[in-house]
């Protein structure tokens, strides 16, 4: 997944934030929620990201590693408190559950994706997908990191003896406490 349009997720990395309840200390009750207005930069990819059988070592292609973009995407995160007292990150995109950290707070979520590869499916793909998202409160602001790392494994004849490293995607954030806004649904 991703935050933002670029890690809003469909594939890339999370998103998520909170924190006036936990920037003024009272905490987020059940039934409460605060929410935010965000601006996401551009998303950074590993090498391995890049990797394609039969190519050795990945590399960030040369058309990609100069370049530069200080152009945020933004969005709205909603930061929730369940019944059970758990905490959620709603980033319009994505729910991550969480809890609160040191410096703020941290979400997450992990997708396992299992296929059978081969003529008689005799060969097993596992793709999965850890999302992490750090956020820092500092009085009504916050900033963050969201990370989503892929890791690759293949068992069974179909399998190739190369192993695909891992992609990891970073996005980094900022954001802001909105004051005197209330979510309406319709029934």
């Amino acid at each position: 997944m991703v935050i933002g349009k670029s890690l809003l997720w469909g594939a890339r990395v999370a998103g998520a934030l909170i924190a006036t309840g936990a920037l003024t200390g009272c905490g987020i009750a059940p039934g409460d929620y605060e929410i935010y207005r965000i601006g996401l930069a551009k998303t950074t990819e590993s090498a391995g990201c890049y990797w394609m059988p039969g190519d050795g070592d990945p590399e960030i292609p040369d058309s990609l590693a100069s370049d530069t973009n200080n152009i945020r995407a933004s969005g709205t995160w909603i930061i929730y408190a369940s019944a059970e007292d758990k905490l959620y990150l709603d980033t319009g995109e994505a729910t991550f559950e969480g809890a609160t950290s040191d410096e703020g707070f941290t979400f997450g979520g992990k997708d396992v994706n299992v296929e059978f590869l081969g003529a008689m499916a005799d060969s097993k793909f596992t793709t999965t997908t850890v999302t992490t998202i750090n956020i820092v409160t500092d009085g009504d602001a916050i900033t963050g990191t969201g990370t989503v790392k892929k890791s690759f494994k293949c068992s069974g004849a179909s399998c190739g003896t190369e192993p695909q490293p891992a992609c990891t995607q970073t996005t980094n954030f900022v954001g802001t406490y909105v004051e005197d806004i209330e979510l309406k649904h319709d029934i």
